[in-house]
């Protein structure tokens, strides 16, 4: 017999031969719905555990060292053979600078320079995965004290040469400012960053798992933020000398041809680091 059902929206119930066929679609409609949103989810990267503590400004006193980078040197215990044990907190400046400029004018203030001297410092923590940093949300008026400081011995190595896999990012975003602070989703960001003068940093992580971070410079120590502006954010190899500033790892790049751009495929099949250049390397 032919099919004489005709649906019509006003009607309060739908023909049998329309009823069955609309029941699957929505039921086969919700389904996929589901499964493409817990999909959706799944493929989301989680959001780290970086902390900026943003409107809470925080007192910390130590040996400000302008090298490599500026850096606030704090004694935080001591090893079992009685050496002291140091934490070097990088400083940066409010908004996408470096903290020279705010330096120098609190130098220029006190007539006096700060590089050696024991000095109070106010400003806003960023810390993460082991690495702090502080902001000197205040500008100059972050220096509060300063006073002369008994020598303290920098602990420093010179690691060798390394080539080295992984993205360059701007500390500041990437250990807690944005979430996320990496990738070429904050590309334009993290350039800006270092444009400003806040030092580049490279996560680089081995076949394990072990994520290591470095301070990168050029050659000579000095800033290397223009040379790696078209990579940030991207995979790339770079290839210098490794040096140990306390709990930092620096890169000096080396002179020539030391930036090489990677697929992601390419991230892992090369060593973070030889065993031998990071031993005895916290």
């Amino acid at each position: 017999m032919p099919n004489n059902d005709f649906y019509i929206g006003y009607l309060e119930k739908m023909p049998p031969s329309f009823r069955g066929p609309v029941r699957g679609f929505v039921m086969a409609a919700a389904l996929l719905a589901i499964t493409a949103s817990f999909l959706i989810v799944k493929s989301q990267q989680f959001f780290s555990t970086s902390t900026f503590e943003l409107g809470r400004l925080t007192t910390v006193e130590g040996v400000l060292r302008m090298a490599p980078v500026p850096m606030l040197q704090l004694e935080t215990g001591t090893g079992q053979q009685g050496q002291p044990i140091l934490q070097s907190i990088l400083l940066i400046g409010y908004g996408k600078h470096g903290a020279e400029a705010a330096l120098e004018k609190a130098e220029a203030q006190r007539q006096l320079q700060l590089d050696g001297k024991k000095v109070k410092l106010e400003g806003t923590l960023i810390y993460y995965d082991g690495k702090t940093l502080l902001e000197l949300t205040r500008k100059e008026n972050a220096v509060l004290e300063v006073a002369d400081a008994p020598p303290v011995n920098r602990q420093l190595a010179d690691l060798g040469p390394a080539t080295l896999r992984g993205e360059v990012a701007d500390p500041k975003c990437y250990f807690g400012v944005m979430k996320p602070g990496e990738g070429k989703v904050h590309r334009s960001c993290a350039a800006r960053c270092i444009a400003g003068g806040i030092p580049p940093v490279l996560k680089s992580m081995s076949r394990e798992g072990q994520v290591q971070y470095f301070i990168i410079q050029g050659a000579d120590g000095q800033p290397a933020g223009k040379l790696l502006l078209p990579v940030v954010g991207e995979p790339v190899q770079l290839a210098g000398t490794v040096l140990q500033y306390d709990d930092w790892l620096v890169l000096r790049l080396k002179e020539t041809e030391p930036v090489k751009r990677l697929g992601a495929r390419f991230m892992l099949e090369a060593p973070m680091c030889s065993p031998e250049q990071l031993a005895g390397v916290e």
